[in-house]
């Protein structure tokens, strides 16, 4: 008999959480595909889920539900900063009331940082954290101004620093600047991104997402349509701003 899970598969790492075992693995997505013929997967969630999966949830749904599971407050802002992109839910109340997902400004931001990570050998403990803001578009373009400091001479710790405080800066403004931010992803593990940010933020680990789907999996209910998930005034602001 296969072994029963929920998967949140991403562009670079498999979250999986065994249900009968009751107990949380991450291993590399390209691993997985080999792999998951070995399993049930009774529901799933992630960029690279497809064909996989017997309920597929979007990713912001479960965010969303993950959120309400460990949060305590019902009004918040939650982050998720993935290998591939960034998406935020913002509930009031326990409504969603604003949402997005973004692949430019947070192109593979959770890849190119921990390539550079593994490149420059870097303890990101050890980054200064007086270091000056490197303005950047995305991930992806932001390695050419980050070089262009480290040809000019900037130390290459330095211009790290630089460089993470521009990609947060970047997804402090895509969740419209919150006072208080929690923050979800293989990057709460990275202390100096997170103390980039101009605001309080509190990591929540990798497994958000899997709560979520954990939610859904115990009270199947939960599951609602998004026209019931979502507040009336996100429809209205969005019909406001056509």
């Amino acid at each position: 008999m296969s072994e029963k899970i929920l998967i949140d598969c991403g562009t670079s790492y498999t979250k999986i959480y065994h249900i009968d075992q009751r107990y949380y693995e991450v291993i590399p997505s390209r691993e997985f595909r080999q792999r998951n013929r070995d399993f049930r997967i009774l529901m799933a969630t992630g960029y690279n889920t497809w064909g996989m999966g017997e309920v597929q949830v979007n990713e912001l749904i479960t965010l969303a539900e993950g959120g309400l599971r460990l949060i305590p407050e019902e009004s918040f802002t939650l982050l998720d900063c993935g290998a591939r992109d960034v998406k935020y839910i913002t509930m009031d109340r326990g409504k969603i009331i604003r949402m997005d997902w973004n692949t430019e400004c947070g192109a593979f931001a959770g890849q190119v940082i921990e390539l550079l990570i593994n490149y420059f050998d870097i303890n990101p403990r050890e980054l200064p954290p007086d270091s000056e803001k490197i303005p950047v578009v995305c991930a992806v373009l932001g390695m050419t101004k980050m070089f262009d400091k480290i040809a000019e001479g900037v130390p290459y710790p330095r211009a790290f620093m630089g460089f993470l405080k521009g990609i947060a800066w970047n997804c402090y403004h895509l969740v419209n600047k919150p006072e208080f931010l929690y923050f979800s992803g293989g990057l709460c593990e990275n202390k100096a991104f997170l103390h980039s940010f101009p605001c309080q933020v509190r990591p929540l680990g990798r497994y958000v997402l899997l709560e979520g789907l954990k939610s859904f999996y115990e009270d199947p209910s939960r599951l609602k349509p998004l026209k019931e998930t979502v507040s009336k005034r996100t429809a209205y602001d969005r019909h406001s701003s056509q």
